[in-house]
């Protein structure tokens, strides 16, 4: 299989993609702002036992970034020596997500008192290139694919099914539900054989979505109505086909006599939405911030010598002005100091404007 990682140094992140055969599968963001502030899997930490909860067979890890770890302890139960206020050595085996901190497993490490990271993850583009040994890594801009469009794509509840059709995907605090419609689709066949043909396309594209948006948790795909059991049979084993070079585990259930298809997929952490939206939904302030200094560098780089002025909303105006992550310095350091940054009350929240200062 032709396997690349695509890697793109924006001012104030790191964006990836994993292509897969010509098809992008998987989409990765890292932030300036986050270093250090979240654990990563992989990470070694000495944390600091908080609580310990029997009824959960676990206990609750300080690890001096981000939320609490939460340690299972397993068949075995209560290890020795382990109690509130202890010192203990853990890897961070899932990330945290939503309100959920990270997963964690017990390791062996030198004593200590305070909590810290003792062997921290490598950068992004590294952690991809050791997950898929295999692959060529290379910069986005020598690649076809235009990540700005992906990552866009990648936030829009409607996805096209190669060969027509459409997969409407909306995620709950309880599930994810895919719906596939049918969308003025044409082929050949009687319906049985059309919706069949449908359905198995929908399958495939439904994984690589679910893994491109780094979706987890129960996920149940509505299915146009097919009466045939081998035909249902047929969409079960494309899905689970689709789901087996995804990293994380996916548990595939039977298609109900409905065509509803259902699968629970291992939470690795954060899924795309989570990291490029706010609690209402929208983009958040960081998201549309980097994306107006993406488009002031783009600027910058085309019309070279040139002074810019990047017009942005109160909100993102505020957060660029504070400058916590010191973008100015590093944006200096790509294009000479050659712009400046105003606020414009009549622009919304995603929205800049670049001209010539």
């Amino acid at each position: 299989m032709n396997r690349q990682i695509l890697i793109e140094e924006n001012i104030g992140e790191t964006r990836a993609a994993v292509v897969e055969n010509g098809r992008i599968v998987e989409l990765h963001q890292e932030r300036w702002s986050e270093a250090g502030q979240t654990a990563i899997e992989g990470e070694i930490y000495r944390g600091r036992v908080r609580r310990v909860e029997p009824a959960l067979n676990a206990a609750f890890v300080d690890l001096g970034v981000g939320q609490e770890g939460f340690l299972p302890f397993g068949k075995s139960g209560r290890p020795r020596g382990l109690h509130e206020g202890a010192a203990i050595g853990v890897r961070v085996t899932r990330e945290a997500y939503a309100e959920k901190g990270p997963n964690l497993a017990l390791v062996e490490v030198e004593e200590g008192d305070a909590p810290e990271c003792l062997e921290p993850a490598p950068i992004l583009a590294q952690r991809l290139v050791k997950a898929f040994g295999e692959a060529e890594a290379l910069w986005a801009d020598e690649s076809p694919f235009d990540l700005e469009a992906e990552f866009e794509d990648a936030l829009d509840p409607r996805a096209p099914i190669p060969g027509g059709g459409s997969l409407w995907i909306e995620t709950t605090r309880a599930m994810t539900t895919i719906d596939v419609d049918a969308d003025g689709r044409k082929g050949q066949g009687n319906a049985a054989q059309l919706a069949s043909q449908l359905n198995v396309s929908a399958a495939k594209e439904s994984a690589r979505q679910v893994r491109l948006r780094g979706l987890g948790g129960i996920i149940a795909i509505d299915f146009v109505h097919m009466r045939g059991v081998p035909d249902r049979k047929a969409v079960e084993q494309a899905m689970r086909g689709a789901f087996k070079r995804d990293r994380a585990k996916v548990d595939v259930a039977p298609l109900s006599q409905f065509c509803v298809g259902e699968l629970a997929r291992q939470r690795r952490g954060r899924a795309l939405s989570e990291i490029l939206r706010d609690d209402t939904g929208a983009l958040s302030v960081e998201t549309c911030a980097l994306k107006a200094l993406r488009r002031l560098q783009a600027e910058a780089m085309s019309n070279r010598g040139r002074r810019q002025l990047l017009e942005v909303g109160p909100e993102v105006f505020a957060w660029l002005d504070a400058d916590t992550i010191g973008w100015k310095s590093a944006l200096t350091d790509r294009i000479g100091p050659r712009f400046d940054l105003r606020e414009n009350a009549d622009l919304a929240r995603d929205k800049e404007r670049v001209a010539r200062a």
